[in-house]
């Protein structure tokens, strides 16, 4: 485009991976998953212990990660399209992650699920490759409506998991439902959902991510070996339905995966706290309309589901890191690891993200540094201990760090701040606080408040839940310190005033300053 102009000679180019609705269940970070690729990233560079989101929710989540703005700037609350508003809000000085790095002559490319929107063009240089239908079963599609196999219940890899959503959708026929009920409402489509997962005998190619990684690759050889390059991938597979090749699901023993040891919600909790769960619409006809709690073994499908998911997504990651190795630009190029947002793999005895738990805004985050960025201090001569990052940091801080390390000036228009400091001094202070909000969504079966905010320092967590009337209808106050598990709402025990009445008082002050910047 007319307004890209030549980049500085050896600047870092950056491969930036995200993945969906997954937590920090990676090896690296002491979990069940095997994920050798992204263990040894975070071995060769860095990995962020306390990385937090702003919103349990895919695209306002993936709003800050690539604006560099929180939902109180954005004001995205939910999936629907949101770039072409938000821009002509900001004016014309705003830029996206990957348009600030074009306009700075990187070549920018996106592969997959980036920002779960519409197409941004200002961002990249051709528009998003979205991968075509992955599945290999002849006529899948045969005599079930369009609804049925769109969004979240398309692709699979079986004849059975068209088999399961024919039979549902024919006991709602039965009851007296119609397609044109389907086109009226998609919602229904909920009530014939597929199975919550699925391991076909197929290779990576079978299902999305493996598309997805292969035009990725096709990219990064079409490429001149100096030619610096913002290639984002995204990875869908964490989502439910849970669905990968067989062999990623032979990595596991089912019967002896390790299930959380709580699996309560907090004691005290309102039914409407912990939000709706997915998996639900997978495992019955009524969407998300009657209360359901996994039972032990669907607990078990479920995690053997996502940790299959999570192996695949790493392998598709391994594949690139590779090509990036064979063509001799791993030296020359960052590499970001993360997810929009964690997930609850049972904990609470919860599958899902909506709410504002720790496990649905704690995210995985690994950045590896190549030596093309200069610091004073190389990261790989680190030591072990220093290659982790204990300090609290945010979505909103990975644009102002991108822009550091490659040497970019940073938009004004940034909420976040720079890691850099953490990067040179892993063991020191990060954040003093970190902010996430949540909104009921529209298939929240109680809709009892009308915004949730929230606060997480180093030791507590603190959440209002207010009313339309912008007042306090419950109150949660973990300390992570004596109840890491989150068994118990300390927020109206005596000896917890003080602490209660101070993280109030950082959340009352976060809302009303007039721009949203980290705290220091």
């Amino acid at each position: 485009m007319s307004d890209r102009r030549s980049p500085e000679k050896n600047r870092p180019s950056v491969l930036f991976l995200v993945s969906h609705d997954l937590g920090p269940q990676h090896g690296c970070y002491g979990g069940p998953a095997v994920t050798p690729h992204q263990d040894a990233l975070a071995e060769q560079g860095l990995r962020f212990d306390r990385h937090y989101v702003h919103y349990p929710l895919c695209g306002p989540s993936r709003a800050n990660l690539f604006t560099g703005c929180r939902p109180l700037t954005t004001e995205r609350f939910n999936n629907q399209p949101f770039m072409p508003g938000f821009r002509e809000r900001m004016g014309e000085g705003f830029r996206t992650l990957p348009e600030h790095f074009r306009r700075a002559g990187y070549r920018t490319r996106g592969f997959g699920l980036i920002f779960h929107d519409v197409d941004d063009a200002p961002s990249w240089e051709e528009p998003i490759w979205r991968a075509p239908p992955q599945n290999s079963v002849a006529d899948a599609h045969r005599y079930l409506p369009p609804t049925l196999t769109s969004g979240d219940n398309k692709d699979w890899a079986t004849d059975g998991a068209y088999e399961l959503i024919r039979e549902r959708w024919q006991a709602l026929q039965a009851t007296g439902f119609t397609e044109a009920d389907l086109k009226k409402n998609p919602s229904v489509a909920r009530k014939a959902q597929g199975p919550p997962v699925e391991a076909a005998e197929v290779d990576d190619k079978g299902y999305e991510d493996g598309g997805v990684t292969d035009a990725a690759l096709e990219y990064l050889r079409s490429l001149a070996k100096d030619e610096p390059f913002f290639m984002a991938v995204g990875f869908v597979t964490g989502h439910t339905p849970f669905r990968a090749p067989k062999r990623y699901f032979d990595l596991y023993d089912r019967n002896s995966l390790p299930l959380p040891d709580f699996r309560e919600p907090p004691e005290g909790s309102p039914e409407w706290a912990s939000g709706d769960s997915e998996p639900s619409q997978y495992y019955t006809t009524d969407g998300y309309e009657l209360p359901w709690k996994a039972t032990e073994e669907q607990s078990r499908e479920l995690l053997h589901g996502h940790l299959a998911a999570t192996s695949y997504i790493d392998a598709q990651i391994g594949r690139l890191i590779s090509e990036l190795k064979e063509r001799g630009r791993y030296e020359d190029t960052i590499v970001v690891a993360i997810s929009d947002h964690g997930f609850h793999d049972g904990q609470h005895g919860y599958w899902g993200k909506h709410n504002l738990w720790e496990h649905s805004l704690r995210a995985p985050f690994i950045l590896r540094l190549p030596r093309t960025v200069p610091l004073p201090r190389r990261v790989g001569e680190a030591t072990k201990a220093g290659d982790i990052v204990a300090g609290i940091t945010e979505h909103v801080d990975v644009f102002p760090t991108l822009c550091d390390l490659c040497g970019l000036a940073k938009p004004e228009h940034l909420e976040g701040r720079s890691m850099l400091r953490q990067i040179l001094d892993p063991a020191g202070p990060g954040g003093r606080a970190t902010f996430a909000h949540r909104k009921h969504m529209w298939h929240d079966r109680i809709k009892a408040y009308e915004v949730a905010h929230t606060v997480r320092t180093e030791r507590y967590h603190y959440t209002e839940y207010r009313n339309q009337q912008d007042t306090a209808i419950y109150r949660e106050l973990f300390d992570y310190e004596n109840d890491p598990d989150e068994r118990l709402n300390y927020i109206s025990m005596e000896e917890y005033r003080g602490i209660a009445e101070e993280m109030k008082n950082l959340l009352d002050d976060y809302l009303a300053a007039p721009r949203r910047f980290s705290q220091d």
